[in-house]
């Protein structure tokens, strides 16, 4: 069963098809439960023919008698025609096809509606995830990390909205990675309307995937309810650009959740729209500056895909351009254009480091930066947690520490949340 259409089902793809279909209509049997039923029982239709089974399963006297009753019919039957001409893929979590990441999930969809490239399922996956509104800057970091990431042969994921998922989905198109995204309405209901050029694209070039029914609308619960599979769906999650209320952190906090790995761009200080991205890092996500921190802090999860930091192709993973007055702004809501890179001043191919103090003879060291350093020249790499109790930080304290002297190119991140001095 590696996903078909609802027309060229098999028999036992039907089967399979309308049990699913009962455990997500079954009036209190939720995605959690309904997910322990597929791990105990192998499948929606073997966990339907065992009753005298559902006691042991968990199921509560009202639950089975919901589920045995038929109290789900009519909504299922729904959904069943609906589905009937859709030109789309459907994928069971018992499919050999069903992303593995996502089927170790406690709450994973019982099935998946797809269009597009469903290898794409089997390939290492990060998700981008940011702003509505962001700055044309924010935008291009995005752009600049999808695109990077995807050369390497790496899917990015993201959620097909404006602005930071936009761009994301756009630069990953354009390498080998590709792109996945996930939506809040049906798989057949494009959101918004300003991305209906790359909900098209997605279909021939990408992969998008829905958990909703066929038709369904942009209800605003559907978003949060989404954003498990985005995060699931990954090793990785990279938060750009993020308020200190934004739905980003809704993905971020749930990549938490699934032992996922979090990534954020730290920002400028004191600029309400990263605030959110910098209390992320505040509480152990990992400061980002660059694709290769990424590859590098993934590298154990990405050796069996066969990607390593030699994997970015050479030139792809060049500074980003410096912030500008302009590049400070909100983009106009479509950035249906290319973003048109400025020149910087110096020689053809020149990209200036961060403007650094005019006073003294380096960067400033921030308080207890200067025991940190001693402390790592003379034990060599320490964990984070080892760090702050060393020096009686907390472990928030320990880690802003960390990201401004790695800023500054003084100490360098290992994978496992380690330090050391930077040669």
């Amino acid at each position: 069963m590696s996903g078909r259409t609802r027309q060229g089902m098999t028999e036992k793809e039907r089967r399979e098809y309308w049990a699913c279909l009962a455990l997500r209509h079954c009036p209190g049997v939720g995605a959690r439960t309904a997910c322990r039923l597929l791990r105990i029982f192998g499948s929606a239709y073997e966990a339907l023919q065992e009753r005298q089974r559902w006691p042991e399963a968990g199921l509560t006297p009202k639950q089975s008698a919901a589920l045995a009753g038929g109290a789900w019919r009519t909504s299922a039957r729904e959904e069943w025609d609906r589905a009937r001409d859709l030109d789309a893929a459907i994928v069971f979590w018992s499919s050999p096809a069903y992303p593995r990441m996502l089927r170790l999930l406690p709450d994973a969809p019982a099935l998946l509606y797809c269009r597009g490239d469903l290898s794409l399922f089997s390939s290492a996956c990060f998700a981008v995830v940011g702003a509505r509104r962001a700055t044309q800057h924010g935008q291009a970091v995005a752009q600049h990390m999808a695109r990077c990431l995807s050369a390497c042969g790496i899917s990015i994921v993201s959620g097909l909205a404006l602005g930071i998922d936009r761009v994301a989905h756009q630069a990953a198109l354009t390498r080998i990675g590709k792109s996945i995204g996930v939506l809040g309405t049906g798989i057949d209901v494009p959101y918004p309307q300003a991305n209906r050029d790359i909900f098209e694209q997605m279909q021939t070039q990408g992969l998008l995937v829905s958990e909703w029914a066929p038709g369904t609308l942009p209800l605003p619960g559907n978003f949060p309810v989404r954003n498990r599979i985005i995060s699931g769906l990954s090793l990785g999650v990279l938060v750009v650009e993020a308020a200190g209320r934004s739905g980003s952190l809704i993905t971020a906090r749930l990549a938490l959740e699934q032992n996922r790995e979090v990534f954020a761009v730290p920002g400028p200080a004191l600029d309400a729209r990263c605030l959110g991205s910098q209390d992320l890092v505040r509480q152990g996500a990992r400061a980002v500056f660059n694709a290769e921190d990424v590859l590098r802090d993934l590298a154990e999860n990405l050796r069996p895909y066969g990607i390593s930091p030699e994997n970015l192709p050479e030139g792809e993973d060049l500074p980003i351009p410096p912030r500008n007055e302009a590049a400070d702004r909100p983009a106009r809501p479509d950035p249906g254009a290319s973003q048109k890179r400025k020149s910087t001043p110096g020689a053809a191919g020149h990209h200036p480091a961060p403007a650094m103090p005019a006073t003294g003879a380096g960067p400033p060291i921030p308080e207890h930066g200067a025991a940190l350093l001693e402390r790592l020249r003379e034990h060599g790499a320490e964990h984070v947690d080892v760090l702050a109790q060393g020096l009686g930080l907390s472990a928030g304290e320990a880690n802003s520490l960390l990201v401004e002297l790695e800023m500054w190119g003084l100490v360098r991140r290992l994978p496992g949340a380690r330090y050391e001095v930077k040669a």
